[in-house]
């Protein structure tokens, strides 16, 4: 069984070819680096998200604060 799946994306032209000379440049393949820019952007977006999280809970006041948002911040 393999431990890969195919996948059919469409990229512009211009993306396509700084593609093809990043992977050149890095000594390997287009499947390879798009794999490796893959991997980093979906930990960068989940290091995002946890530090989102750790602010959860952090800001105090009314139940309703974001109903009242406006008054709250701006004392209307």
């Amino acid at each position: 069984m393999s431990t890969h799946v195919r996948k059919n994306i469409t990229l512009p032209r211009s993306l396509d070819e700084r593609l093809r000379t990043a992977a050149r440049k890095r000594g390997t393949t287009q499947s390879g680096l798009i794999v490796q820019l893959v991997e980093t952007g979906l930990a960068a977006e989940a290091s995002q998200v946890d530090r989102l999280l750790s602010f959860v809970g952090v800001i105090q006041g009314p139940p309703d604060l974001s109903v009242t948002i406006d008054e709250t911040v701006y004392g209307g």
